[in-house]
């Protein structure tokens, strides 16, 4: 008989995911660290602002790029890790992280109006944008590990990430509160965001598995159908026939 619910996190497992979260999102965060310091006269006008002050296009655009730098860099590496983690489940890492890689691509492009319409209204505005990129960079790689390594359960995947990134911004909001600093709120997302997924997904995973042994019932399992889909059979569809099925037939099994 097939085991209910996700595999179980063992304590130090739990506490390896986080490490393997952070580690990726601190690396990341390193690397933008080490551009502000190269280029702090370019930044400078964007990440402290002066009343009145106008910002090039040029630095909005240069900003974009570093944030997409540390951004993919860290996400891939805080993927990588969090896949040796549970090598039994994410066993399509490299899927995982060629998806990911072209999806923060497509979040590059999307992402470059966001900022010039920001920054066109007020340039301490661009730094929730930033957040905002940090945030849904995160969010969609740790969506993609879950999807393409465990399509059985994806869906508590999908809610503990769901859940991870409400904490973050959470995090993020509070902090921005006691610290005025928008540089340190750019330095602190990253870490915050990608330990928080790990954190919460665990923790999410955890809960459902204890939900699952005391219903006995798999409700977030991808084959659990509810309502009108309730009792349906899944209707294979037959494969079209090549036209000369002789000379397919020889070539299938030669």
């Amino acid at each position: 008989m097939a085991q209910l619910g996700p595999p179980k996190i063992s304590f130090p497992r739990f506490l390896l995911k986080i490490l393997a979260g952070m580690t990726g999102g601190v690396i990341g965060t390193l690397i933008l660290l080490m551009v502000f310091v190269l280029s702090s006269s370019i930044l400078t006008p964007v990440l402290n602002p002066q009343p009145e002050q106008l910002v090039s296009p040029i630095f909005i655009f240069f900003l974009l790029v570093i944030v997409f730098l540390s951004t993919t860099i860290g996400n891939l590496l805080s993927t990588f890790l969090l896949s040796y983690t549970e090598p039994d489940k994410y066993k399509n890492r490299s899927s995982a992280i060629y998806q990911t890689f072209i999806v923060h691509i497509i979040i590059f492009i999307l992402m470059v109006p966001v900022y010039f319409i920001t920054s066109s209204i007020d340039v301490k505005i661009t730094i929730w944008a930033v957040a905002l990129h940090v945030i849904i960079s995160a969010q969609t790689s740790a969506l993609i590990l879950e999807i393409v390594s465990d399509r059985k359960y994806a869906l508590v995947g999908l809610y503990g990430v769901t859940f991870s990134i409400l904490i973050s911004a959470a995090v993020i909001f509070l902090m921005a509160k006691v610290v005025t600093s928008p540089t340190i709120l750019l330095f602190a997302a990253l870490p915050v965001v990608w330990g928080s997924i790990a954190f919460t997904q665990s923790v999410v995973t955890m809960i459902y598995g204890w939900i699952v042994e005391i219903y006995d019932k798999d409700f977030l399992a991808a084959d659990t159908v509810y309502g009108q889909d309730y009792g349906k059979k899944i209707e294979k569809k037959e494969e079209p026939k090549a036209k000369d099925e002789t000379g397919a037939d020889f070539l299938r099994h030669n």
